[in-house]
Parts: C-alpha cells; structure tokens; sequence
C-alpha cells in the first residue's frame, strides 16, 4: 500500500467491501505477535549534570578511548593479567587530570549519544557507538567517577563493566554489581523502563509535544528546501518528546493523530506518522532506544519529499511517469538527506529509505538483496498508510476510519506485515480515535478510545439522537452496553466538529 493512490494499483490492493466482524477474522489466525521483546531503555538521572571548560571537554575522547581499550582488555583477560593492570593505569591517569583540576567524571550514554556532563558529543556519539551499545545493554545509562577513586577501586570498577548484560540480569542487575564490588567513588545510574500509563496523563503535555513536531517538520521544510544543514539535536529533542508522552499518555497522543491539516499535510502527516508509528512499536517493547529510532525515522520518514517540487506532490490528477518516478525516489532523497545530519541513529536512515517496500517484495525503491524489510520500516509503512489514506490530499479525499482499517487488513501478507497488521487493529480498533460513527440506535457519536478487550466495541461520546438532534454530550462504553458500532461517517456530511466534543 502507497500514500498515493494515483498509479494503478499494485496486486492484493482491490477494494472489496468487508464486513467489520470478518475485518476481524482475517487476522485471526495471527496468534503470536512473532517479535522478541526487547528489554526497557530510559535515562536515569543520577547525577546532575556537570558543565566543563573546552579544554576538558576537548580531552574526553582520550579519555572514553582509554576505557573502552581497558574495557575490552578485561573481557579477554582475567582481571589480575598485566595486560588489564597497565590498561587500568594509563585510564587512571587520564580520570586524575580532571580530578586534580577539581572535577568529577559525569559521563552518560543515551539514544545512541555520548554526554559529558551536560555536553551532548555528537562526534564521540559516532566514534564510540559501539560502546554506547554495550554499555546499554549492559544497563549503564550514566558513569561517575568520583575523586579519591584508587587504582585498586578502578580495577574493580573495571571488572564489573566488563560483564556482558545476561551477568549482570543473573545477578539482579549493574547496579547491584556496582554494590557489591565496593566501589564507594563509583556511581552508575541502570537504563530504566518508562511504565505506560493506560488511564489519564497530561493532555496539556501531549498537545505541546505534537506542536512542537509541527514547528519541527516546518523549519525542515525551510532548511532542506533552502539547501541548509538540520539540527540533529531539535530532532532528538521533538522525538524525545513524542516518546515519552507516547509511553505515559497514549490515548491523548492518538487522538491527536486525528487532527489533519490540507494545506500542511506534509507536517501533520509526519507528525501522526511518528506517533501512530511509536504507539504501534511500544505495543511490544519499551527499548528506549528502540522507540527513539522508531521515532526519528518515522518523523522523517517523508523528509525526500522536500526535495521535490510541490507542482508534483500538489498535482491534483494523474502523475506523468517521469513525475511518479521522481515520487518514487523520495525515499532514497530523504535517506540521502538524513545521512548528512552528524549523530542520527543509522537504523533511522534504513526506516527511511525503505518505507514504502512492501512486505511481499515489492514496493520502491527496488532491493537488489532478497531480505525482509527491516522492522521498523514496516512498523513506519502502517502507520503511513493509514494516515495518508483517512487524510484529504490534492490527488484524493479522505476515507473514514473503518474504511481505511479494512484496507490495511486487506493488504495483510502483501503490503504489510499481518502481525503488525493485527498489532494496529487492537492498537486503534475497528473505529479508531476520532471517528464518527453511527449506532445501533441510530445515534450519532464521536469514538473518544478503543476497548482493551474488543476492537469492535469503542468508547463512544454520543452527540447527536437517532433523530439527528444535537444532544448534551454524554459517554457509551459500547463493551458494556447492549449497542454496538455500524459505521464511520465523514464528519463533513453531518456538519460535526470533531474538536467541538474532545
């Protein structure tokens, strides 16, 4: 399935009617989700964060060089070889120049970035990527070094951050390592899980982050078109954001997904892109790092089509084919452009360019190695799917939701991956948030959440009686209720603000 409709359409993508209740039992036979979970990544915080001159900072990769080699070192050796003691010195002797200089060592390892102090290093972020990765999975998400630290409480020091992450899950955790070892100048903050909050959370705080994506994706649009370099910085930070309201504020962040803009689409796309793509990641995994790249990829994922000009993408009939072949390379401009932006996740840049190969085979750009598509990019190619085709664009009016949902089911096995096919449905449900829909009892109500338990039975906030009448507002748990969902209607024909009842 493409975000755009006008080439004929590719096999598996016919648009038979399909009843809800048979939506439903196509997928039925997909059981398992079929993806190992990952274990939770967040930041912990520890320490605070401490400022450094240049010239301290212009050392630290000397340094992370000298630990990283003592650290190898110890995983061949055992720890009383000469071998790890003359690495241990020559790291000792870099950690004492900062401590005769009157600071302690702050180090911190997240999202793939190496932090010194309150410093993002976006150069040591890609240098020593391989030890971000091992020190993640080792649950080190922050290093302090203390002064008054001796050789002999380095050495130990060393030996425990030397263990792989199965050690450390075995024995309770890096932390309790850390304990144990009597490392009293030795702080080490574990990467923790961030709980999804089911119920509640700040709505306040999920509209800012959405803004804050919007404002993103438009200074994007200004930077790329004007041939100037990206902030990967502001991109983490908006992505940082989505992620955690994603996790603490679900149903808030996919009511927003709703909101649709014509003449930005672009914008609003990414955006509900992002989140639809992160809310359908974090049904299997918390992985914070996992979640992040899910989320720079998918925020950018239609970041080639800026570099396209806007009489194709505005077109509002047939596509020549020298205009759909130029629509068909956006995926490699948008890897292209998000491979200059120094620090960004390199899986980000995979997300990218192979959103739209489908997970039969087919799709753009052609692969030339027969591999599956990588999972976040099928994650990203759903939850585009179903944005662009419930969105008005130039070329194409908006479905209503459950006309879109079946569509998806449809492309199961073909276009997309059935298991995360399945995953979105209970994700969304049949009616998703923001629908407006017919009852059973001929009233007409706004679905306001899915059910956790049937995706075919939303809670709805009724607006209007049988009769058509504007009504007070009032709430159906159609789980609970003997009434059940008939249809979407398109808002437009009944003339109903959705934002008038959210």
């Amino acid at each position: 399935m493409t975000d755009d409709p006008r080439p004929t359409p590719e096999p598996g993508q016919q648009e038979t009617a399909l009843p809800a209740s048979e939506m439903i039992g196509e997928l039925d036979d997909v059981n398992s989700v079929g993806l190992n979970d990952m274990p939770g990544t967040g930041f912990s915080d520890d320490a605070a964060a401490v400022s450094y001159s240049t010239k301290q900072i212009g050392r630290v990769r000397e340094l992370l060089t000298r630990l990283y080699a003592v650290r190898r070192t110890a995983k061949l050796y055992p720890i009383d070889h000469p071998a790890v003691a003359e690495g241990v010195e020559v790291a000792m002797e870099a950690i004492l120049r900062y401590h005769e200089e009157g600071v302690d060592v702050v180090l911190a390892f997240f999202e793939g970035e190496v932090l010194f102090g309150d410093q993002l290093l976006p150069e040591e972020s890609l240098l020593f990527d391989q030890l971000v990765r091992e020190f993640n999975a080792l649950g080190v998400g922050s290093l302090v070094i203390r002064r008054g630290i001796s050789l002999a409480e380095l050495t130990r020091a060393m030996s425990v951050l030397a263990a792989d992450g199965y050690e450390a899950e075995r024995v309770g955790g890096i932390e309790r390592m850390v304990h144990e070892a009597g490392l009293p100048h030795i702080s080490v903050g574990e990467v923790r899980v961030f709980e999804r909050e089911e119920e509640g959370g700040d709505s306040g705080g999920a509209q800012e982050s959405y803004n804050g994506a919007l404002d993103l994706m438009r200074e994007i649009d200004r930077l790329v078109r004007s041939n100037k370099a990206v902030s990967t910085g502001r991109v983490k930070s908006a992505v940082r954001s989505l992620v955690d309201n994603v996790l603490t504020n679900r149903y808030a962040m996919l009511q927003l997904t709703g909101l649709k803009n014509y003449d930005e689409y672009t914008f609003y796309h990414s955006a509900n892109v992002a989140i639809l793509s992160l809310a359908l990641g974090a049904m299997f995994t918390t992985d914070y790092r996992f979640l992040s790249s899910l989320g720079v990829g998918s925020l950018l994922h239609d970041i080639g089509k800026m570099t396209v000009d806007l009489e194709i993408l505005n077109k509002p009939g047939a596509l020549s084919p020298e205009e759909w072949a130029r629509i068909r390379q956006h995926p490699v401009y948008g890897a292209e452009q998000a491979a200059v932006m120094p620090g960004l996740d390199k899986s980000a840049l995979v997300t990218i360019l192979e959103h739209h190969m489908r997970y039969d085979g087919g799709g753009y750009p052609h692969r030339s190695l027969n591999r599956p598509q990588h999972l976040t990019a099928r994650i990203v190619a759903v939850a585009d799917a179903y944005d662009a085709m419930t969105s008005h664009r130039s070329y194409s009016a908006a479905r209503v939701q459950d006309d879109a949902m079946r569509l998806l089911v449809q492309g199961a096995g073909t276009a997309h991956d059935p298991v995360l096919v399945r995953l979105f449905v209970t994700l969304m449900g049949v009616y998703p948030p923001r629908s407006v829909v017919r009852l059973s009892t001929d009233e007409t109500g706004i679905v306001l959440r899915p059910s956790e338990n049937d995706s075919l039975r939303p809670l709805v906030r009724v607006v209007a009686s049988s009769t058509g009448e504007m009504v007070e507002p009032y709430d159906v748990d159609t789980a609970q209720a003997d009434v059940v969902v008939v249809r979407c209607l398109d808002p437009q024909d009944i003339n109903i603000d959705v934002d008038d009842y959210i």
